[in-house]
């Protein structure tokens, strides 16, 4: 079903017939702020942490008492964050960045451990308090977090700001990981959680794009979305030898309160583990599992403005998906008038992510931006997920500022009251396609508009199946057009070990079409699948 919107309104929608796509509004911009904490204030451990204690296995006993202590939220109603005074509530983006952490004063940066933490002011659009809290080595029982009250120390407070005084009970607005690669000769800054339950990491080289989300709650419908927060953190103080960093996480929304468990290992690919257990208060209308969420402006398929000479502005071009061991769609982004949602049906899910394929610095031309160094993100269900779909979301956006795509994984089993939901996942920071991705892949595609009444479009298969492929032998493209058809189909192999196939696209009503074209090796698949919405 491919969905418009009323964007101005955004309270009402006409469906028109489509097999694969869908919208939304996506969250909070996160801002690249730079900070790092003196020695910080603790305050005792609550009771409901103490009761979530007894309830807690020995197997992964701050995970259960994590659970415990959603479950009990659950069974309340949902209480938001207190205000943020007016001085705070009213900076910009310019003025929020005028605080920043004091690098001398990191978490465990004195006593020379692999991971220091820093922590995020609340100010401009995070405004949610976040509860940090640490634990000491393999720490067995929650009662043994250690509360940081808020300490307006551990930040400089400059410029305009230099007379700031923040109530004494202002709390965080998040957390900053700051670590090692196996390559790295300094620590760097490797990760981060800020927003309602946004967070990101980076691999070797990298720079941070894509980020991804605890949970969206009725996102991509024509009402106001519901954005989950991580509430409080509890991380543990992590060994001298350390390879991994390990974090506890509290969500919470009107509708839900989960607990969550993340294990970030920086290795030469960044992988963070995902572990929840979800409480609802009531059932949203649509939840999306494992979220991811990005920015196109413009790139293949889309030009750019006339006055800008970058060919290509996106943290990712393309969504990939994986339904089977050797089952594959690509979904190039685009950015329209118009906010669209794709639907993408899977009886099994292997994995899904936001892709940045293209990473030749000249394909972008921006020596500041670099989004040649943006991660692709992938994300792999620990067990195939089942029944559902991957949707899509692509919103209108004035500039690169603001996050407009979103993507999902969305079950078919509806959400029940009383029966909490287990997820397990792994995250996965890349620098190209998932290692058992083996098909032939898009690496390029032309839209030709110069004919009124048709377009011509070209994709440009490549991969070491195509090199190998015999020079005798004939591939054959399969082709299907919604609202449309494809004409004067011809597939060639080129110079390049490159294979390219053009076809005349007539378009048969005013709406978009959405296309999907792969090869064929004699009935046997040969590429992955690549789908487009195109318009007219």
């Amino acid at each position: 079903m491919y969905l418009i919107f009323d964007w101005k309104k955004f309270n009402a929608f006409k469906a028109i017939p489509f097999r694969d796509t869908s919208t939304l509004i996506l969250g909070t911009l996160i801002s690249t702020v730079s900070f790092l904490p003196s020695q910080p204030t603790w305050a005792e451990p609550t009771a409901t942490m103490k009761q979530a204690d007894a309830a807690a296995s020995d197997s992964d006993a701050i995970f259960e008492a994590m659970v415990t202590k959603a479950k009990v939220n659950a069974a309340k109603p949902y209480e938001s964050s207190r205000e943020l005074p007016e001085d705070l509530n009213n900076l910009d983006y310019d003025t929020y960045r005028l605080i920043a952490f004091e690098h001398e004063k990191s978490i465990w940066k004195n006593e020379a451990l692999p991971f220091w933490l820093e922590l995020f002011h609340r100010g401009y659009i995070f405004r949610d308090e976040v509860q940090v809290s640490l634990l000491p080595e393999n720490a067995k029982a929650a009662r043994q977090t250690k509360w940081m009250e808020f300490d307006k120390s551990l930040f400089q407070y400059r410029g305009e700001l230099a007379g700031l005084d923040p109530p004494k009970d202002l709390g965080y607005s998040g957390i900053k990981v700051i670590g090692k690669f196996p390559s790295s000769e300094h620590p760097l800054e490797i990760a981060s959680f800020l927003g309602a339950s946004y967070f990101r990491a980076i691999s070797p080289g990298q720079f941070y794009g894509t980020s991804a989300r605890g949970l969206a709650v009725d996102i991509g419908l024509a009402k106001t979305e519901e954005f989950p927060i991580f509430r409080e953190f509890w991380i543990e103080q992590p060994r001298q030898d350390a390879k991994q960093l390990k974090l506890w996480a509290l969500l919470d929304s009107p509708s839900v309160s989960g607990a969550y468990a993340l294990v970030i290992h920086p290795n030469e690919t960044m992988t963070i583990d995902v572990k929840a257990k979800l409480f609802f208060r009531s059932v949203p209308e649509k939840v999306g599992f494992a979220p991811l969420t990005s920015m196109f402006m413009w790139g293949m398929g889309k030009d750019g403005p006339k006055n800008d000479p970058r060919p290509r502005v996106h943290d990712a071009d393309s969504l990939l998906i994986q339904k089977g061991e050797n089952d594959w769609i690509r979904r190039s982004l685009n950015r329209l008038d118009f906010p669209s949602l794709s639907n993408y049906d899977a009886k099994q899910l292997y994995g899904f992510g936001l892709m940045q394929a293209e990473r030749a610095p000249g394909r972008y031309k921006d020596d500041e931006a670099k989004y040649h160094l943006r991660p692709s993100v992938w994300v792999t269900p620990k067990t195939p997920w089942e029944d559902g779909a991957v949707q899509l979301l692509e919103l209108p956006s004035e500039h690169e500022g603001i996050d407009n795509i979103g993507a999902y994984w969305m079950p078919k089993q509806p959400i029940e009251i009383g029966k909490p939901i287990d997820l397990e996942y792994h995250i996965a920071f890349l620098n190209q396609a998932p290692k058992q991705h083996s098909l032939a892949k898009v690496t390029d595609f032309r839209v030709d508009r110069s004919d009124k009444s048709s377009l011509r479009l070209t994709v440009v298969f490549q991969g070491d199946t195509i090199s190998k492929f015999s020079t005798e032998r004939q591939l054959q493209a399969f082709i299907d057009v919604q609202r449309g058809k494809a004409e004067n189909v011809v597939v060639r192999r080129t110079a390049l070990n490159t294979v390219e196939v053009s076809c005349n696209l007539i378009p048969d009503s005013p709406y978009a079409m959405e296309m999907e074209v792969y090869l064929i090796d004699e009935d046997e698949l040969f590429s992955e699948s690549w789908r487009y919405l195109c318009p007219i």
